[in-house]
């Protein structure tokens, strides 16, 4: 939902409401689920749970998409808790720190941390561990004061309610949120056959795990309590093997199970009372999921950086050997058209150069493109003046691809060579003119059409203002599958270049 200005008057963006009316339900539908059930394991206060897996699926779904998402988020928990217990004012006080624990998170999350990226890296777990420990007080702070201003908490019980309410959230923010993060931007269908299975077997020995430590369909007897250190296993297996999603899946796997066993007041986590026996509980889960989280980031990462160093050094092969053809090749050519020792190393050298300020532009570019502007300003810039008051530039941007810059940068500056032998540059009141565009041509392939226009070379024809560059222009460019049309008249020559930006 957006509001935009009309005459003055703030109106709401119908197109975008009606756009995203689909999320705004299903974060409402969700939020309300799983708050419903959450609420039911309320034990101190019929509004405090420890049990709050909400506030994972809020911040999730802010980090996803947008704070436009956050009134959904504000009615469900204002429905939920108004069904449960309290009053419309405890309701609202709830709801509204309910939202503003979520916004707040995801604001810091965007500002201080790396937004959806959090995840990546060991880093990122642990300030979004330490946002999630200040943001969670929030709803803590509001809920409980609402309680007790509307007389639904009593003082002497407000502490409890309150650390209650705040590790509730906390685990949830911590043990939900990336699942669902890491599942909304990836989902089931970037796994392969064989990813699949090995990620089904992951969870299926969590949920082993889980039956084994915690379910109560084992009876419980002191001699099963230490069984929950087994919780580890399948943890760092999915940490060290299998990635940051599956270790936070993993996670919440076996925090199912665990909560399903305290609830019943079985497993290692059982204690005189219900909701001391989840205090514990949620201890664990944030003392195991944080941990193996932060480890399976900084694997990932270092994996990541090992691919790096690899890609890089293939590219360095690959672009060391193509520029050193382009050296050999330039001095071979060189040297064949050379009469003289001096005229060879004037000619290498001014190549030479004119390659290494192309390979600067590559490099500001990470070796990926370069724009066609920069190449022909680097071409003729020995030869303009520092204003470029002689030489004019036009044309829309236009990126040329890595593989294609090199060869593109001899044939210009070749054409600047020609311009200063023969051409414009030759003399005073010469001018250049250089326009570039991309065309579609008509089976849809895109071509860079280049227009090199010299004025004020009298007698220019084809005896005159022709050398050695025009015969490597059209060998270079035809090579590139292009064409050259040339155009001599009484004061000047016109160059067009078309040539397949493939």
């Amino acid at each position: 939902m957006s509001v935009k200005p009309r005459n003055g008057i703030l109106v709401l963006d119908g197109p975008r409401v009606v756009r995203d009316a689909p999320r705004l339900i299903l974060v409402a539908i969700a939020y309300f689920i799983v708050a419903s059930l959450g609420l039911q394991l309320a034990s101190v206060n019929p509004s405090a749970t420890p049990i709050w897996p909400p506030t994972g699926v809020a911040i999730a779904a802010i980090l996803l998409w947008g704070y436009r998402v956050a009134p959904a988020i504000f009615v469900a928990a204002f429905l939920v808790n108004q069904l449960t217990a309290g009053s419309i004012f405890t309701s609202l006080g709830i709801a509204l720190g309910n939202t503003l624990e979520a916004t707040t998170a995801v604001y810091l999350v965007r500002r201080w941390a790396d937004g959806e990226r959090i995840f990546d890296t060991p880093t990122g777990v642990v300030r979004f561990a330490q946002i999630c420990v200040a943001t969670t007080m929030i709803s803590a702070t509001i809920g409980v004061g609402s309680l007790l201003l509307a007389g639904h908490a009593e003082t002497n019980n407000a502490a409890t309610v309150w650390l209650t309410w705040w590790l509730g959230d906390l685990a949830g923010a911590l043990v939900v949120a990336p699942v669902v993060l890491f599942w909304a931007k990836s989902g089931l269908t970037s796994l392969s056959q064989g990813e699949l299975s090995r990620t089904g077997l992951t969870y299926l020995a969590a949920i082993a795990i889980g039956v084994i430590a915690f379910s109560p369909l084992i009876p419980q007897t002191p001699i099963r309590d230490p069984l929950g250190f087994l919780a580890i296993l399948p943890l760092l297996w999915a940490a060290l093997r299998r990635g940051p999603r599956d270790t936070a899946t993993v996670a919440l796997i076996l925090a199912a199970f665990a909560v399903w066993g305290t609830m019943v007041g079985s497993g290692p986590f059982a204690r005189p009372t219900l909701n001391e026996s989840f205090l514990l509980l949620l201890m664990f889960m944030i003392s195991t999921a944080v941990p193996s989280l932060a480890l399976s980031a900084d694997l990932s990462e270092h994996r990541r950086i090992q691919e790096q160093q690899q890609l890089l050094l293939r590219e360095l092969s690959h672009r060391v050997g193509n520029t050193l053809a382009v050296l050999h090749s330039v001095f071979r050519r060189s040297a064949r058209y050379a009469s003289t020792v001096q005229e060879l190393d004037d000619a290498f050298e001014a190549r030479l150069m004119n390659l290494a300020a192309t390979h600067k532009l590559l490099s500001e570019g990470n070796w990926r493109s370069a724009a066609i502007s920069d190449l022909v300003r680097a071409a003729v810039q020995p030869y303009c003046p520092p204003s470029y008051d002689d030489c004019q530039f036009s044309g829309t941007e236009v990126r040329l691809p890595a593989s294609m810059v090199l060869t593109l940068t001899m044939v210009l500056h070749e054409l600047a060579t020609n311009a200063a032998k023969h051409g414009a540059f030759r003399s005073k009141g010469g001018k250049l003119k250089v326009g570039w565009q991309q065309e579609v041509g008509p089976a849809g392939e895109i071509k860079l059409q280049l227009s090199w226009a010299e004025f004020g070379v009298p007698n220019c024809q084809p005896q005159n203002c022709n050398g050695y560059g025009t015969t490597l222009i059209d060998m270079t460019v035809s090579i590139m599958g292009g064409s050259v049309d040339r155009t001599f008249g009484e004061n000047g020559i016109s160059v067009q270049l078309l040539i397949p930006l493939s």
